[in-house]
């Protein structure tokens, strides 16, 4: 209280001189304070209960009731007990003063009465009583604050006990990629962190009708799996507001009017008093619901269980959906390897009954083309002879294809190959077209590598040969290296041949993909896809490095399982 808001103050005086009273009405209206007037003890107190005045200056020595009594019956009250009390007295003992003090008055004023005492002590007790105002109001704050923070701590604490709580169950549930192993997981995780007397998993049908998948109950309580629950006690709007998000809290089946009786009817079969509904939600649509039951006494959800479930039901729907994109990846990858078996037999099968037939079709025409040729007339001979030309490019692509489908069916197993003596075997293949064309081949000491030997020659002949077969006007050069790049051998396969326009460096690993006139450069297209299954087969990859007329670089991946 400052100065000038201590001198607006209020005054209760409490004598029974009137020559007192009209000098202290001087001293303290002179001084601004505001004045109130008492004769007797008992209408001092009334006047303080409904005045509360911020100081009395109260006489020891009145008839009836004294100051003393007086004093005590207001630090009695809870109302006055704070208000300043100061004697006027002309008893000097100092019993008197103990006295007083310990019935709660705070100073003593003798008489005679002097202007500049009262005014110091009533201005001083004003400023004391204002300053213990403030303590207490900022001790108050201070409680208040501390009490706040104390609640924001706690509920901090229990969002992390949440939070943790929250991801060990989501790990536990998301560990599998089984949806079985999921669900039951969920209920039995989620009825422990409950503390439910059931959980269960809710599957909905197509149909609009459910039935349980997972359940995790307390003994003794009736089973819910199995059952399948009847349309009318979930309908088609229920089922709705469930796909909008909805979560349903129910304290009291029994005593909710917003049950429907058929629902009640069908809760009482399985005990159930209290049950609190999420739904899960996969991909946009409502896959079912997780539903926890009491089933012991009713029950108060609280939000923070409503929220916790519903987390729950969210991190069940993300591993059911990882769960059945895995489940249809494999499905799809079976299929796919099932249409990959029968089309390599097919084509197995098909090129190996197609070469009798086609071996007796290319004898007779080059029978023919040898007995009659010069006989007909010039016609007849270009005839015979592009019919002996198409039944032998025909034997070269069965033949080739026989090639590519063997390289997944009748493939060796593998074992430790030594990568320079199959480059050796392709050479010797070749040895015809190498010395047509001029060709050198170079390479070095190669590594070993857990390979199918045949194939792995193949793979080297293919390469070797395209880089002969594409030769431009300087003779044929072909570098062959390897070198290990972490846990793979990379193999590159370089020629000085006419090179490939890089947009097409994918497309020639397909089957029959051709780039170039046959007549000029023959062939089927088989070549290189023949080696890309290989490569695959060995668990590497292969891809080419080239541009027009500057020639090809063929690299490919091993993994290293060999020696140096």
């Amino acid at each position: 209280m400052s100065e000038d808001t201590a001198s607006t103050a209020t005054i209760l005086v409490v004598d029974d001189t009137p020559t007192n009273l009209e000098v202290l009405f001087d001293f303290l209206s002179n001084a601004g304070f505001k004045v109130l007037f008492a004769e007797d003890g008992e209408s001092a107190i009334e006047k303080a209960h409904y005045a509360d005045p911020d100081l009395i200056l109260l006489d020891i020595l009145m008839p009836g009731m004294d100051g003393f009594e007086t004093c005590r019956r207001l630090k009695a009250s809870q109302l006055t007990a704070a208000i300043p009390v100061i004697f006027l007295t002309a008893l000097t003992d100092t019993p008197d003063k103990v006295k007083g003090f310990a019935l709660g008055a705070v100073d003593f004023i003798t008489k005679p009465l002097q202007y500049e005492e009262v005014l110091a002590r009533v201005k001083t007790h004003l400023r004391l009583q204002s300053l213990a105002q403030q303590l207490q109001d900022q001790n108050a704050r201070l409680e208040r604050e501390v009490q706040e923070r104390k609640q924001t701590e706690a509920a901090l604490q229990q969002q992390n006990q949440r939070s943790q709580l929250l991801a060990g169950v989501s790990l536990k549930i998301r560990q599998s990629l089984q949806i079985n192993d999921i669900l039951q997981t969920s209920v039995t995780e989620v009825k422990a962190l409950l503390q439910a007397d059931r959980v269960l998993i809710y599957r909905l049908w197509s149909d609009g009708t459910g039935s349980g998948v997972a359940e995790a109950v307390q003994p003794g309580l009736p089973e819910v799996m199995g059952v399948v629950f009847p349309q009318e006690v979930f309908p088609p709007g229920s089922r709705e507001q469930y796909r909008q998000g909805r979560i349903r809290r129910l304290a009291n089946v029994n005593q909710d009017e917003q049950v429907a009786d058929c629902l009640v009817d069908f809760l009482r079969q399985f005990w159930v008093q209290a049950k609190l509904v999420v739904p899960i939600i996969t991909q946009g649509d409502l896959w079912g619901l997780l539903i926890a039951h009491q089933c012991s006494a009713p029950r108060h959800w609280t939000t923070a269980e409503s929220e916790l479930l519903q987390q729950l039901a969210n991190q069940m729907a993300i591993a059911l959906t990882q769960a059945q994109l895995l489940e249809q990846e494999v499905l799809q990858r079976r299929e796919l390897a099932r249409s990959n078996d029968e089309l390599q037999q097919f084509a197995y099968v098909a090129s190996h009954d197609l070469q009798e037939p086609l071996r007796m079709v290319t004898s007779y025409l080059q029978l023919l083309e040898r007995r009659y040729k010069g006989q007909l007339d010039a016609d007849a001979d270009d005839f015979i002879h592009f019919a002996v030309d198409g039944a032998l490019r025909m034997r070269t692509l069965i033949n080739d294809l026989l090639t590519y489908s063997r390289v997944g069916t009748q493939g060796r197993a593998f074992e430790l190959t030594n990568s320079t003596q199959a480059v050796d075997r392709a050479i010797a293949n070749l040895k015809v077209a190498i010395d047509e064309s001029g060709a050198t081949i170079t390479y070095g000491e190669l590594p070993q590598v857990q390979a199918d030997p045949t194939q792995l020659t193949q793979l080297f002949q293919n390469l070797i040969g395209n880089g002969i077969k594409f030769r431009s006007a300087a003779s044929p050069r072909v570098v062959i290296e390897a070198s290990q790049k972490e846990d793979v051998w990379l193999f590159s396969v370089q020629d000085n041949g006419i090179g490939i326009d890089p947009q097409y460096a994918d497309q020639i690993f397909v089957i029959f993909q051709r780039l170039n006139n046959r007549i000029t450069y023959p062939g089927t297209g088989i070549g290189l896809a023949v080696c890309k299954k290989i490569v695959e087969r060995h668990g590497g990859k292969i891809w080419v490095q080239s541009k027009p007329n500057q020639g090809s670089t063929f690299y490919f991946t091993i993994p290293a399982g060999g020696t140096s």
